[in-house]
């Protein structure tokens, strides 16, 4: 599916991420050559979000958009620190 979008939109996998909610998803990106951006409001809990390493997880909405439009770097988390400290 990945493949499909970026062939259709002309975009590049290094200037594309492709967010998701569970573990399938980040495994998706990741065959697609995408960075895979975790979100936690939706199926799979952070564990298991975090064996497929994302370059970011968000727990809501509005913070996947601030950090698209990059309105504030600072809300990017890695998983692996939170996970560690769960």
């Amino acid at each position: 599916m990945i493949l499909e979008l970026l062939e259709i939109t002309g975009v590049e996998p290094d200037n594309a991420v492709m967010v998701g909610d569970t573990e399938f998803d980040m495994e998706m990106a990741r065959r697609a050559n995408v960075d895979p951006v975790a979100v936690t409001y939706g199926v799979h809990d952070h564990r298991r979000l975090a064996n497929h390493t994302p370059v970011a997880y968000f727990d809501t909405f509005p913070e996947v958009t601030d950090w698209l439009l990059g309105d504030d770097p600072e809300q990017r988390k890695s998983l692996s620190e939170e996970v560690e400290t769960a």
